[in-house]
């Protein structure tokens, strides 16, 4: 996973998003933090949640 991967997370993480997800959103992240590669299923919830929070990531 590249290193901007893990800085979206951290922003999302971060920010005032952490009032607005869900608790398995919140887990899938940091679950992917933990890992190295991630598989298909993971990297497509990861985009959902990504383009769901993106006004957090852009600040």
């Amino acid at each position: 996973m590249s290193a901007d991967t893990k800085e979206k997370i951290n922003k999302i993480l971060q920010s005032d998003a952490i009032n607005y997800l869900e608790t398995s959103e919140r887990l899938i992240l940091k679950n992917i933090l933990e890992k190295e590669s991630i598989s298909e299923l993971e990297f497509v919830n990861l985009e959902k949640i990504m383009e769901k929070y993106e006004k957090f990531i852009k600040n």
